[in-house]
């Protein structure tokens, strides 16, 4: 749970079981579960604890559907596994449509990767599936303290655009940078172009893709160009255009042209022409990398980067275990030795292809 300190240890704490009722008296809540009984259990729970009106859904297209059609709810309750891969996009989603409106995750076993991918998603909290108690709980607190505006104005938020060729790309290469300014609070966007089915079963890498960007805190969007053929042309071109349209980055990541891989440089020179308009763009460090590399920004990691990307990269299961340029001691003195260039323990490199405007970095 977010609050992890002892109850009655201070005034952000959910408040004990008197308060409850009395905080959910007359709040209009939104239940979703992909198990209908499950979902209705809640929603007599909640109603027990004086909830006026408690909706359920046990699909992602009924929570939808309610949630576009009443824009009066108090709070939202969502199983984890209900948003299936997609967990931060869900929850932004419902911010877009509710922005003073809390939201709650359900998980039956919480775990760190869960914890910081709804901690991204600006969940209020993560609780245990089927304990009533903590939700009603967790519910009242979050309704005594409704969500502040927590993004920066638009005109002051940095927008970021990771991309890669295939599934763990980007990982790989820029993993730690990622988790460092997703915590630094700037949007993250990670567009990998192939599903990677060169390198196995296209459906499992795209879930292991989605975990992977959860854990980072950004949100995937993956095309299905032809692993081992992607093109430099108009229609790459006019892919990648379609995230930057969306996406409105300040800065983006990509492969460097000087690397060994022909999606790679396919993918580089591509997005040199989709980015045309975007004032910052930086070619990141692949394996495949060729000396003529030559990095000139260098950003610093913290320990916890370094193992946030590592977390990232231990998403990638059908990869991990073959290729060697995934062994985590390699990552790790690879970030160690750029490291020195930063002033800081760990860094990872960049090397400018655009640096053109100034932007806020909080």
């Amino acid at each position: 749970m977010f609050q992890a300190s002892p109850r009655g240890s201070g005034d952000d704490q959910r408040p004990t079981a008197p308060d409850t009722g009395a905080l959910l008296a007359g709040a209009r809540l939104l239940v979703g579960d992909r198990d209908a009984a499950a979902a209705t259990a809640t929603a007599e729970a909640l109603r027990r604890y004086g909830a006026a009106r408690v909706r359920t859904a046990a699909s992602p297209h009924e929570f939808r559907a309610a949630e576009h059609a009443d824009r009066g709810w108090d709070l939202a309750v969502c199983d984890s596994a209900f948003a299936g891969d997609g967990l931060i996009e869900f929850l932004e989603e419902w911010h877009a449509q509710h922005p003073a409106a809390p939201v709650i995750v359900t998980e039956d076993r919480p775990d760190a990767a869960r914890a910081v991918a709804a901690l991204r998603g600006r969940a209020a909290d993560l609780v245990p599936r089927h304990d009533p108690d903590a939700l009603a709980a967790s519910a009242a607190h979050a309704l005594a303290h409704p969500p502040h505006a927590t993004r920066p104005p638009a005109a002051e938020r940095v927008g970021m655009l990771v991309v890669g060729a295939h599934p763990d790309d980007v990982e790989i290469a820029a993993g730690g940078t990622i988790h460092r300014r997703a915590g630094d609070g700037w949007d993250i966007t990670v567009l990998t172009l192939s599903p990677g089915a060169n390198g196995g079963d296209p459906a499992r890498r795209r879930r292991e893709a989605h975990r992977a960007a959860e854990s980072m805190g950004a949100r995937l969007v993956m095309e299905d160009l032809p692993d081992g053929s992607i093109s430099d042309d108009s229609a790459t071109v006019r892919v990648i255009e379609r995230t930057v349209a969306e996406a409105a980055p300040d800065v983006v990541l990509v492969h460097s042209d000087s690397d060994t891989h022909q999606d790679h440089r396919a993918v580089h020179r591509a997005t040199r022409v989709a980015c045309r308009q975007v004032p910052r763009v930086f070619c990141y460090q692949s394996p495949s990398a060729t000396v003529a590399y030559r990095p000139n920004r260098f950003v610093a990691l913290r320990e916890e980067d370094v193992d946030a990307k590592l977390s990232a990269i231990r998403a990638h299961g059908s990869q991990a275990s073959s290729r060697w340029y995934l062994e985590e001691d390699l990552l790790r003195s690879t970030a160690r030795y750029w490291g020195r260039f930063s002033r800081s323990r760990y860094a990872e490199p960049l090397e400018v292809l655009r640096d053109a405007a100034p932007f806020r970095t909080h």
